[in-house]
């Protein structure tokens, strides 16, 4: 029989370590991380994670250390859950997920961790320092190979993990590799809906738009409401791609329909971008 191969990337604080090892109850499987090992070199060498990526800037062995291990992992006769934000480029077999969660809950998340490599003192700082190295790698990745790492195109499938628990995310991830080894058609992403904001038609199937690190409904709304209804933690939703985002969300979406939408579902956002703020 064909192995497993999982592939686990995403945003810091979203859990992939925890659902790593849940999958790998659920399947049998063996977990291999590079964030852990990214860790202990951090710790060897001294130096935050933060400052680990930007030594790594300009020190590519530290890349090398990590890599090289990844691609061996192709051809790796065992079944795998690979915790990585670069395996589903270095294993291309795997089945890749992306795990994105809100970045308050991301750094507070990572605080409440306690990690010597992740000494922050306050959410606003963790939610700082993640983005800086968020962006640092974001640059590295895309100078040595090649590659976008924030782009979610490159995942099989993409999943939130801001309001839902890690045993919720493992199903729903061993649910949407059946469905890929088995040949059937699924939607790629799956949104919590208070990271939704309400914006295009209400007809149709439920889809988005995401800009500026927000998500906007551009069509589906009514399927939406009725989803949130019966207590849906995840919405399925198509990725839409407009010509211009920034006109769409501010013809679209506005203070009142934000305010409307929460009445009429009960759903409060769990976070507004700058020109919807009082």
């Amino acid at each position: 029989m064909e192995n497993i191969k999982i592939s686990l990337a995403g945003d810091l604080g979203s859990g992939k370590s925890t659902v790593g090892k849940l999958l790998c109850g659920r399947l049998g499987a063996e977990l291999y991380s590079t964030g852990t090992i990214q860790r202990a070199i951090a710790e060897e060498m001294g130096m935050t994670t933060l400052e680990l990526n930007r030594y790594s800037e300009t020190h590519p062995e530290i890349d090398g250390r990590i890599d090289d291990g990844l691609r061996a992992l192709e051809h790796e006769p065992k079944d795998l859950v690979i915790d990585s934000r670069m395996a589903w480029h270095f294993v291309p077999s795997s089945f890749s997920v992306y795990m994105m969660t809100e970045p308050v809950i991301s750094a507070t998340r990572i605080l409440n961790a306690g990690r010597s490599s992740e000494p922050f003192k306050t959410v606003e700082e963790a939610v700082e320092s993640i983005a800086a190295r968020r962006q640092s790698e974001a640059q590295r990745y895309l100078q040595l190979y090649g590659v976008h790492i924030k782009d979610l195109e490159n995942y099989d499938y993409v999943v939130d993990t801001s309001f839902v628990s890690p045993e919720t995310v493992a199903d729903r991830i061993a649910e949407h590799y059946r469905k890929y080894k088995a040949g059937e058609k699924f939607v790629r992403y799956e949104i919590c809906p208070a990271r939704l904001l309400p914006a295009g038609e209400g007809a149709g199937a439920p889809s988005f738009i995401e800009y500026d690190g927000f998500f906007y409904i551009a069509g589906g709304a009514e399927e939406i409401v009725r989803s949130i209804a019966r207590g849906a933690p995840l919405i399925a939703c198509a990725r839409c791609v407009a010509d211009d985002p920034a006109a769409f969300v501010a013809e679209n979406c506005t203070r009142e329909k934000v305010a409307e939408w929460t009445r009429r579902t009960g759903v409060r956002p769990a976070a507004l971008p700058a020109f919807l703020q009082p």
